[in-house]
C-alpha cells in the first residue's frame, strides 16, 4: 500500500498561528500590530487572489513575484506605510524563510518509516516554497512523489489532484491510503477510490464520520491494519 499525506495539519503547522503570517511580519512592529485585526482581514480578502494556491506556479521565483504584489497591495490597503523595499523584504521572507512553518515532532521519526514500509507521497494545497521547509527539516528526501496545487492549477478535492499523485506513484487508488485533516478532501479521495483517514492533531479539527488518527504512531498502526 502507498501512503499519501497532506502537508498542513499533518506534517507541518503555521508557526505563528496563521498560514498568512511569515516571520518578518511578526517582527515588524507596524505590521505585527495589525495581524488578526479587521483592517488586515479586509485587506487580505481584497487581494488574496494574487496568492491563490490554485494558480499555476513552478518556482519560488514565481511565488516571490506574486508575494511582492500581494504585500504591496496589503501595504496600500491596511495601510502600513512601509517602503517598497520593506514590502519586498516581507515577500522574500515569506517565501524563503522556512520558520513560518513548524514541523510536527513525530515527522522526523515516522516519515522515513512510512517511506520504507509503504512508499510515501505528498498531496498538498500549497506553493513551491513548501519544498524549502521540508528540505530544511531533512524530510524532503523521504517523499517518493509530490503534488502541489500550484503544479496542477487546482485545489483538493479536484479529481485532477488525486489523479496526478496516483500517476506519479504508479499506484492504483485502492492500493493507497490518504491522510488529511479536512473532510472535503477525504471525501474527494474516497470518490476517486482511495482509502481515507483523518488526521486530527488537535481538538479544533472538525471530525468526520470515518476513521480518525491523532498522530503518526496511530496512522502507522491504522495503515498496518489495512496492509
Amino acid at each position: 500500500m502507498k501512503l499519501i499525506l497532506d502537508a498542513g495539519g499533518v506534517i507541518v503547522y503555521p508557526a505563528f498561528g496563521s498560514w498568512l503570517y511569515g516571520a518578518a511580519m511578526t517582527e515588524n512592529p507596524v505590521v505585527a500590530d495589525t495581524l488578526g485585526g479587521e483592517a488586515f482581514q479586509r485587506a487580505h480578502e481584497a487581494c488574496w487572489e494574487i496568492v491563490r494556491e490554485d494558480a499555476r506556479m513552478d518556482t519560488e521565483a514565481e511565488e516571490y513575484a506574486r508575494r511582492r504584489r500581494y504585500f504591496a497591495e496589503m501595504n496600500r490597503l491596511v495601510p502600513w506605510g512601509l517602503s517598497a523595499e520593506q514590502t519586498d523584504e516581507l515577500a522574500r521572507d515569506f517565501v524563503e524563510n522556512p520558520r513560518r512553518m513548524g514541523v510536527y515532532a513525530d515527522a522526523q521519526v515516522y516519515l522515513p518509516r512510512f517511506q520504507r514500509r509503504f512508499g510515501l507521497g505528498l498531496l498538498s494545497d500549497t506553493t513551491p516554497s513548501l519544498r524549502r521547509v521540508l528540505e530544511n527539516a531533512g524530510l524532503w528526501e523521504y517523499l517518493d512523489a509530490h503534488v502541489f496545487s500550484t503544479d496542477v492549477g487546482a485545489l483538493k478535492p479536484a479529481p485532477a489532484m488525486y489523479a496526478r499523485i496516483l500517476e506519479l506513484l504508479g499506484a492504483r487508488p485502492e492500493d493507497c491510503l490518504f491522510a488529511d485533516d479536512f473532510e472535503r478532501n477525504l471525501r474527494g479521495a474516497q470518490a476517486m477510490g482511495l482509502r481515507a483517514v483523518q488526521m486530527a492533531r488537535d481538538e479544533r479539527v472538525r471530525r468526520w464520520d470515518g476513521p480518525v488518527v491523532t498522530n503518526f504512531a496511530e496512522l502507522e498502526a491504522y495503515a498496518e491494519s489495512l496492509a
